[in-house]
Order: structure tokens, then sequence, then C-alpha cells
């Protein structure tokens, strides 16, 4: 994954910071939070929740394609189309990590798993939007939901250390009180355009480099004879009851 990860430690609270002219770090991260709350499409990659990878593409008519990456543990592909419609394809990775998972319930969810991944392997599986209304990786494809806690202006910023990153110097801007702040990547000269942000969907953490914006984000739905529906793959995904659960 290329970008702008592992950007600086802060840097000294002074509006003649190191991100550059144009303004005081207030006014350029929220230039910067303007600029990004107001792209039509926007093409992201980075860290989802801490433990995978990211890729994708998604605009406010609720389209939305890309990757979702557990290295070792498999991979996800998904489409949305409409806001309406969710397709997954998982890979052999990935279902054979969820048949580790059944183990650990017991037998019957292995057979019922088998049952089901016989089936999905190699198919998308489609799901209405409500049946994921709840999954962070729902919510990040709608650019609307993902930055609603996202402010649209700040009025203090602390500057991490400026960083050379894919040939850029860049300086991270961070939102002020420390707390469930955000924080964007700009370059260190020109104009504030957002690079990098990080920020939190319902209390998870998101990293993500914004690659690209404005091209429209060709969401089609799967031929059908090469999808599912959640119901025909019930148990492909199997959860572990609460009482088995470490807390």
């Amino acid at each position: 994954m290329t970008g702008l990860a592992g950007c600086g430690g802060a840097g000294a609270e002074d509006d003649k910071s190191p991100a550059g002219a144009g303004g005081s770090d207030a006014e350029r991260m929220s230039s910067a939070l303007k600029t990004l709350k107001g792209y039509d499409t926007v093409q992201m990659n980075g860290r989802y929740l801490s433990m995978a990878n990211i890729d994708f593409q998604a605009d406010r008519e609720g389209n939305c394609v890309g990757t979702l990456d557990f290295a070792d543990n498999g991979a996800i592909e998904f489409i949305h189309v409409g806001g309406e419609r969710v397709w997954h394809r998982y890979d052999d990775a990935l279902l054979a990590n969820w048949r580790g998972i059944a183990g650990q319930v017991g037998p019957d969810a292995v057979a019922l798993h088998d049952k089901a991944a016989k089936k999905a392997r190699g198919k998308y599986i489609e799901s209405s939007a409500a049946e994921v209304a709840e999954n962070p990786q729902r919510k990040l494809c709608d650019p609307d939901s993902a930055f609603a806690e996202v402010p649209d202006s700040v009025d203090k910023v602390k500057p991490r250390n400026p960083e050379t990153r894919a040939g850029k110097r860049v300086v991270g801007l961070v939102q002020q009180p420390e707390g469930d702040e955000v924080t964007v990547y700009v370059p260190v000269e020109g104009d504030p355009v957002p690079l990098r942000v990080e920020f939190e969907i319902d209390d998870e953490p998101f990293e993500l480099d914004i690659s690209g914006f404005g091209k429209p984000v060709r969401a089609t739905p799967p031929p059908a004879a090469e999808t599912l529906t959640s119901a025909e793959v019930a148990g492909l995904d199997p959860e572990i009851p609460e009482h088995m659960q470490s807390h």
C-alpha cells in the first residue's frame, strides 16, 4: 500500500508552523476539510479497522466499488449500487478462515459453513443495503455518512512534523483539543489539498490516503449467473456465540 502512512509526530503549535503558506494552520485545515467533504466522488486506500487494507471508490449516489484485504486471512471484493443493493465476493483464504471459526463453534457450524462455501466459492453474494447497514465498510462507501462526524471547520490545530512522502513534502494537521480528533495531511507548500485523512466511524479508526476524486464510479451488478442471495449461503460467516467469546 502506498501513500502517507506513518507520517511523523507532533510539531510545535504555532500559526507559523510547517503547514506552509496560505493562512494559519486552522484556516488551511478548515479549507482541506471543506474540500474533502465537498467531493462528489472520491477514491481512497488505507487502513480499515486497524486490521485490513481497503481500496475503494465511492460517490454520493450510493455507488461504491473496492476491495478489503485481510492479508493472510483473505480478501473481499465489494460492489454497492445506488445505495440499495450490495454484492460481496470472498476469496478462498477468507472462506478457509471462516471454516476455522466454524470449527470453534462446533460440528454443526462446520457442516453448515461447508455447504454454504461450496455454493459461494467464486460467486457474488447479494444483500440489501439494510442487511449491512451497521457495517463500517458500508458507511465508508457513503461519503456523507462516513464524514458525518468530521467537522466542517476547526479553530485550533496542532501540526505534526513535515515528512516527504511519494516525493511530496506534507504535514499532518491535527484537530484540537485532542481526543476524538481528525487529522488531515496537506502539502507543505501551495493549496491545502487533502492528501490523507485519519478519523473514526463509530469509534473505529480509519487511516485513508486520497488517491483520486471526480471520476465516475462504475458500479455494475454482477451477472445473475454469478450471484447468490445471502439467504442461500446462511452459515457461511459463522458467528461465535457470546458465551464462547473471550472478554
